[in-house]
């Protein structure tokens, strides 16, 4: 792999960002072990001095790459050093550029492009399909497949947060032997993990499977702190009811790939979303009692609606029960 003596990241995912400034760094030590790395804050007063200074070639030829982040706060002496620098770089010099994007510094970007640098998207990735690809390359990278269903299951357990998806991914392939991982291996491995429990959870209670909802209501109780377990029970329920009823929404016969667009969920989940309103299409007023109840625990569970309404730990628990309970328990159990 050859290193690019010029490149610009831009955007304010720092994972990307880090990846692309290792990719350079790899590449440029393969070529030569005694290359060093110089990091420049481009917001520095020094910063145009330290620039010169670390692309000037030397008398030993010794190589470099030089990181300068933050282009968007730099001053108009450091733009002037810049533009001197990538009109003229060195060969040895390896140059990569961070912006955390828009409009600010736009004149130098276009600079710094105009140079025929190499541009790496470092943007955040939009949440839900683009973020689960995101996991599936992930996968790929490490040699590895994970079914659909495990993808998703990793995304609603940890979020949005790229470098923590990374880092299950890793734990996964390592400590997991299967290939696909599942599901299962999914839930095994974080059964610790508040938010797999609250993607659990919802299932069970838009399904209303009264007695295993409570079970894992329970077993989250007892594996996760105490002001957590409301919060994270609360935003899974909610999650689940919208999905649950943009699909109760679409007409009969809509083809899977439509409603799993509406929804804004994998293809996968389609068929458990539409046996969930199944249950709940018949009984309306129930289910609006239930989005009612929702966001009155989610707001004890938060420190209270009102002012003075706030509830003990201990409280907060029993009124997630209670909802979980009503909700769920609302029909004989199949």
């Amino acid at each position: 792999m050859t290193a690019p003596h010029l490149t610009l990241a831009i955007g304010s995912e720092t994972l990307l960002v880090d990846r692309a400034i290792l990719r350079v760094s790899a590449a440029a030590r393969a070529a030569d072990p005694s290359v060093q790395r110089t990091v420049i804050s481009a917001a520095d007063e020094e910063a145009p001095h330290d620039l010169l200074e670390a692309t000037a070639p030397n008398l030993f030829g010794d190589g470099g790459v030089v990181v300068v982040t933050g282009v968007d706060g730099a001053e108009d002496a450091m733009a002037k050093s810049l533009k001197q620098v990538i009109s003229d770089l060195p060969d040895n010099v390896y140059l990569v550029i961070t912006h955390p994007g828009g409009v600010k510094g736009k004149a130098l970007l276009d600079a710094i492009k105009a140079a025929d640098a190499e541009v790496i998207d470092c943007q955040p990735l939009k949440k839900g399909k683009a973020t689960v690809e995101f996991i599936a390359k992930e996968f790929a990278s490490h040699r590895r497949k994970a079914t659909p269903a495990a993808q998703t299951a990793l995304y609603e357990a940890i979020g949005q947060d790229l470098g923590l998806l990374a880092g299950a991914v890793s734990q996964l392939v390592s400590d997991v032997d299967a290939n696909p991982i599942d599901l299962d291996d999914v839930k095994d491995y974080f059964a610790g993990v508040a938010d797999v429990s609250g993607f659990v959870i919802s299932d069970l209670v838009w399904e209303r499977r009264y007695a295993e909802a409570m079970r894992s209501l329970r077993q989250a109780m007892l594996v996760t702190e105490p002001g957590r377990v409301g919060p994270m029970a609360t935003s899974s329920l909610a999650s689940g009811l919208r999905s649950l009823v943009r699909v109760g929404g679409m007409p009969p016969g809509t083809p899977q790939g439509v409603v799993a667009k509406e929804a804004g969920c994998p293809p996968w989940k389609v068929e458990a979303l539409r046996r969930q309103w199944s249950r709940w299409s018949g009984d309306q007023r129930r289910l609006a009692a239930a989005v009612v109840a929702l966001a009155d625990v989610d707001g004890a569970v938060k420190g209270g609606v009102l002012e003075g309404s706030s509830l003990d730990p201990e409280q907060k628990l029993l009124a997630l029960e209670r909802l979980v309970a009503a909700t769920a328990g609302a029909v004989r159990q199949d």
